[in-house]
């Protein structure tokens, strides 16, 4: 079986996301051959002309060992406003290079003009097209107008694709709405892998030892794109005073990097926050330890156009590891998880905030609420299940045009 998928963000260097676990999982089947189309969102490919070449990367892992993906990155142009043109114009000629040559089976789209693109081919070419509905995509643009188009064209592909797949039945009604057909919509909700919950001892004593972690501290974590929505400089700012004053033993570990992570290291520097560690992008495998060390979780996202219907992946890392969560009241994630299920909702951002003094307090307490966590994901959030729903999907899919090929004859 050959898929195609289409995505306009970094597989090499973004996520891991739902389609890293999805699709390098599928991979290690040798009978199902995985393309992947990305883009350098981030402009790390770098040319001493204004001509990026065509590269392709093979055996990439970043969700699992041994992964068998084929990353493929078109040419384009390094230039301003022309960069993104110049690549859509190369990805579609890939596209139908690929099509006429390795005949997808299926053509999974992730991204909005991309997609647009897949989804097009996939109709003149009759391929089943399969549009993968994990973020509000146009909502990600800044410019009101091109974010304008986004929507329509993310609207034409839920609307066109032989199916459309949710994360949470929270989604449901705004696809339905975009134009999916009901009888269309699959709900597959992220998930975890058990085995990446096993913790090296080695590497968590050297940890440990690194941020001078001892019981007497509480340690609260993120990890994730550092958006500027995620409110970490106001718990740093509300939390700096009491820690420098010896008032609080609080650490608190941030993985990630993008968004306001330049600005946010300047300014930990500029109020002496040496209570706050900044350790930027971290191998997906190296992960595990750095969770183990914390005491409490942290989803601190704003309710905004952006978070409302999202169920971002690391929720499920984290109660995985029987962690206690905190989380703001994204209705995403309430809707799907629910109360008493692992996660500790405050109802806005500054009530989260100051949530976390009181949860210092029952530390001994969160492990029982992270038990409960674990459980809830163990019993109905791994990949294994989600992935074979997914194939199921896609068999669907296959016999349907088989049935509409006989007929044609």
């Amino acid at each position: 079986m050959n898929i195609l998928v289409l995505q306009e963000t970094d597989w090499l260097t973004r996520g891991p996301h739902t389609q890293h676990h999805v699709f390098e999982n599928l991979s290690h089947n040798i009978k199902i051959n995985v393309i992947v189309l990305d883009y350098d969102i981030d402009k790390i490919q770098k040319s001493d002309s204004v001509f990026i070449k065509k590269k392709i990367y093979e055996n990439i892992s970043r969700s699992t060992e041994a992964s068998n993906v084929k990353i493929v990155r078109t040419s384009h142009l390094q230039i301003p406003y022309l960069r993104r043109i110049t690549s859509l114009i190369t990805n579609f000629k890939e596209i139908l290079k690929i099509i006429r040559i390795d005949r997808p089976d299926v053509i999974v789209g992730f991204s909005m003009t991309n997609g647009l693109i897949g989804l097009l081919l996939a109709k003149l070419f009759k391929i089943p097209y399969i549009f993968y509905y994990i973020d509000v995509l146009h909502k990600l643009v800044t410019i009101p107008y091109v974010q304008e188009i986004g929507r329509i064209t993310t609207r034409f592909c839920i609307k066109f694709a032989d199916r459309v797949i949710i994360q949470s039945k929270f989604h449901q009604d705004y696809v339905i709405n975009e134009g999916a057909k009901p009888e269309q919509v699959r709900n597959l909700p992220d998930g975890i892998t058990l085995k990446n919950v096993i913790v090296d001892k080695a590497k968590l004593n050297n940890l440990k030892s690194k941020f001078s972690i001892s019981d007497e501290f509480f340690v609260i974590f993120f990890m994730g794109f550092l958006y500027d929505f995620a409110g970490l400089q106001d718990i740093i700012d509300f939390y700096n005073k009491e820690v420098l004053d010896n008032k609080l033993n609080l650490k608190f570990i941030i993985i990630g990097d993008g968004g306001v992570y330049n600005s946010l290291v300047k300014h930990v520097q500029k109020i002496g926050a040496n209570w706050v560690y900044l350790e930027g992008r971290i191998p997906f495998f190296d992960i595990t330890e750095y969770i183990e060390l914390a005491d409490l979780c942290l989803m601190s996202f704003e309710v905004n156009e952006i978070t409302r219907e999202i169920i971002p992946i690391k929720i499920f890392e984290y109660m995985a590891m029987k962690k206690p969560v905190l989380s703001n009241m994204l209705p995403g994630v309430f809707y799907e998880i629910g109360e008493n299920n692992g996660v500790i909702f405050a109802d806005n951002q500054k009530a989260l905030i100051r949530k976390i003094r009181d949860l210092i307090l029952i530390k001994g307490e969160l492990r029982k609420i992270g038990q409960k966590g674990f459980e809830v994901v163990k019993n109905n959030y791994t990949w294994t299940k989600i992935i074979s729903d997914f194939k199921d999907v896609i068999i669907e899919l296959l016999k349907e045009k088989n049935k509409k090929s006989q007929k044609s004859k």
